[in-house]
C-alpha cells in the first residue's frame, strides 16, 4: 500500500490546496494528514482614507487601490495568516475578547472551507483520507473535523485500510506557547496506550501521532524562553529534543510497522526506533511548498520510502 503523508500547513491556501490533490499526483492508496490545519494570526488590513496598510514579516505593505485588495489577501493566506480588512475606527474599539471572537471564526470559516474540499476532491479520487488535530488545534474545531463523509478524523481512534490498522494520536505534550491541544506526558501514554490494547497486529499498524518520538532526528527544535523569544547559544540559535518520551516509549514498546509525525517543522528526517520506521516531514508551509512523505508498506513487513516536496 502506498501512503502519502503531510501536515504542519498552519492555515497556508496554496500549500493546502496541493495537499488535496496529492493523494491522485502520487497515486497514493491512503492519505494522511498529520495535524496543525490552522494559522496562527490574524493580520489586520486597516483602511483609513481609502488606503489599505496591513504589517507582516517585519514589513508594511500599503495598497491604495481597493481592487488591489484581494491579491494581498492571497498573499496573507498563503503565508498562512488570517486577513481582517477593517477601518482604523472598528480597529480602535477592538478589546481582547473581540480579538479571540475573531481569532475563532477566522480558523473556523477556513478549516469548514477545507474540510469540504478535501473531502470532495479525495471521495472524486476514491482515495481514503485519515487527518488528526496538532497541537494548535483548538478543540471547538473538532465537529468539523469530523463532518467529512469520506475524509475520517482518526484522533483516538484506529482506522482499518486495506488491511492496515491507521492508530492517530494528536495534540503535543506541553510547549512554552501552551498550544489549545497540549497533553502532559502521562496523558499521552495513557492515550497510546488505550488504543495500543486494540491492536489486532503491530506488523501492520502505522502510528499517526502529532508529536514525534523525545531524542531522534525528527524532534531537535529551537527553544523559547517564558516571553517566546528564542533562546541564543552564542550567535546561533538554540536547539534541543522537544518530542515526546511518552512516544518514544510506545514505539520501542509496541514496534509498529510505521511512526509518521510532525509538529516540529525543522526536523524533517526519517530514523528506526528497534524495526519501526520513524517519519517527520517537516514544512515549509508560507513559501507555498508542500512537504510530505510517500511510504510503501507491505504485508509482509517491507517500508519503503521517500520525503517529497513540490
Amino acid at each position: 500500500m502506498k501512503i502519502f503523508y503531510a501536515g504542519d500547513l498552519h492555515g497556508a491556501e496554496t500549500a493546502f490546496r496541493k495537499f488535496t490533490n496529492a493523494g491522485k499526483f502520487y497515486n497514493a492508496d491512503l492519505v494522511i494528514y498529520g495535524g496543525d490545519f490552522t494559522g496562527k494570526m490574524v493580520v489586520p488590513i486597516v483602511e483609513k482614507s481609502g488606503v489599505y496598510t496591513c504589517k507582516y514579516y517585519g514589513s508594511k505593505v500599503k495598497v491604495k487601490k481597493k481592487k488591489e485588495l484581494p491579491d494581498l489577501e492571497r498573499n496573507l493566506r498563503d503565508a498562512g495568516f488570517y486577513p481582517l480588512v477593517i477601518s482604523e475606527a472598528e480597529l480602535n474599539i477592538l478589546n481582547e475578547d473581540d480579538a479571540e471572537r475573531i481569532v475563532k471564526e477566522k480558523q473556523i470559516e477556513v478549516l469548514d472551507q477545507w474540510v469540504k474540499l478535501m473531502d470532495e476532491r479525495y471521495k472524486k479520487a476514491g482515495i481514503p483520507c485519515v487527518v488528526v488535530p496538532g497541537s494548535v488545534d483548538d478543540f471547538y474545531l473538532d465537529e468539523i473535523l469530523g463532518s467529512g463523509g469520506h475524509m475520517q478524523n482518526g484522533d483516538n481512534r484506529i482506522i482499518e485500510v486495506n488491511g492496515f490498522e491507521i492508530l492517530s494520536i494528536g495534540g503535543s505534550i506541553p510547549s512554552a506557547f501552551k498550544y489549545p491541544r497540549e497533553f502532559s506526558e502521562e496523558d499521552l501514554a495513557k492515550k497510546i496506550e488505550v488504543l495500543a490494547s486494540q491492536v489486532k497486529d503491530m506488523n501492520r499498524c502505522i502510528f499517526n501521532i502529532h508529536t514525534p518520538p523525545h531524542d531522534t532526528d525528527l524532534d531537535l527544535g529551537t527553544l523559547y524562553d517564558e516571553n517566546l523569544k528564542p533562546v541564543l547559544d552564542g550567535d546561533a540559535l538554540a536547539t534541543a529534543p522537544v518530542g515526546s518520551k511518552a512516544v518514544r516509549e510506545a514505539i520501542e514498546t509496541y514496534q509498529p510497522l510505521l511512526s509518521l509525525h510532525g509538529c516540529v517543522h525543522e526536523s524533517r528526517g526519517v530514523t528506526t526506533l528497534g524495526k519501526t520506521v520513524c517519519i517527520n516531514a517537516g514544512t515549509d508551509y508560507d513559501q507555498g511548498m508542500l512537504r510530505g512523505a510517500l511510504v510503501d508498506v507491505d504485508h509482509n513487513g517491507g517500508v519503503s520510502y521517500t520525503l517529497t516536496a513540490g
